[in-house]
């Protein structure tokens, strides 16, 4: 049994217990409060667009570019939907490949724009629909494309609102035209005069508007363009005038034949007599160690 004094000193801890944890509690609304009046401050007095400054390409003014962004002087900084922003921009000026939005503590607003270019062009029988290579519509009822434009084959066209991806009938035709573009982009390969994506497991080029490129599913067109471009850099010291297929479908090897066979006889390259040329009316095959030698 405890005695008066330990009685009272228990009771004096309890009270300096209590009186220190309604401190803590003070301090921690007063903490929340300040936060708060923080916050509110900084959502209505501080933190206001001073300023908005594009860079990057001059596809368009940048006036059109501030007015399409819908970002406006006065503004909360921390409230700015970047991404929105970026989007909107894309949309309503379809030049636009890709917006980037940056802000800094100085209450400036940069929009960094990229343009995009045209790619391809979808024939419309009176006039054309110009891509860029991301698929995006930049343009409609163009009456002609330029020369480095690759008219493009791909099946049924659901919707073609320039800033927006078009959209064919085909699942995987919009990213096949993406992959092959982006293939043909990194090799920098050039010369191809149409892309045919109507059927999903073999794409189809033309080269120079005489070469039927048959390329395989567009997955596999990055890893086969080295052994692509030796092969035509080879056909063109051999047979510079030379028009037919090509078909690179498997992997490491090429099969020519000429436009003027109706059926091709197979006769591969390895096993011709030394000495003897292939016909025109025959189809020829070339290897991966072919194809490098005349690269080199």
């Amino acid at each position: 049994m405890l005695s008066n004094d330990e009685r009272r000193q228990a009771r004096a801890l309890a009270a300096k217990r209590r009186r220190r944890r309604r401190r803590i509690l003070l301090g921690v609304l007063l903490s929340a409060v300040l936060l708060a009046a923080g916050v509110t401050l900084c959502l209505t007095v501080f933190f206001k667009i001073s300023a908005v400054t594009v860079t990057g390409d001059e596809v368009y003014t940048p006036e059109q570019i501030v007015e399409a962004s819908g970002v406006t002087l006065g503004e909360n900084l921390f409230l700015l939907r970047t991404k929105d922003v970026a989007a909107q921009i894309e949309t309503t000026l379809p030049y636009v490949e890709t917006a980037e939005i940056s802000r800094s503590l100085s209450c400036a607003v940069t929009i960094h724009v990229t343009k995009a270019s045209p790619a391809a062009a979808l024939d419309n029988g009176d006039s054309y629909t110009l891509l860029s290579a991301s698929g995006k519509v930049l343009e409609d009822g163009v009456m002609a494309v330029g020369d480095d434009v690759v008219l493009l084959t791909a099946g049924e066209v659901r919707t073609r609102v320039p800033g927006e991806p078009v959209e064919f009938a085909g699942e995987q035709t919009l990213e096949d035209l993406q992959t092959v573009l982006a293939a043909f982009s990194d090799a920098e390969f050039t010369g191809v005069t149409s892309l045919d994506l109507q059927t999903h497991t073999n794409i189809r080029a033309v080269y120079q508007g005489r070469i039927t490129l048959e390329l395989g599913m567009a997955s596999s067109v990055a890893d086969k363009m080295p052994f692509i471009k030796a092969t035509l850099a080879r056909s063109e010291q051999t047979d510079p005038t030379f028009e037919g297929s090509i078909d690179f479908t498997i992997e490491n090897r090429a099969y020519r034949n000429a436009a003027t066979e109706p059926v091709p006889t197979t006769v591969p390259a390895q096993t011709a007599a030394e000495g003897d040329e292939p016909s025109a009316s025959s189809e020829t095959t070339l290897q991966a160690t072919d194809a490098a030698g005349a690269a080199a």
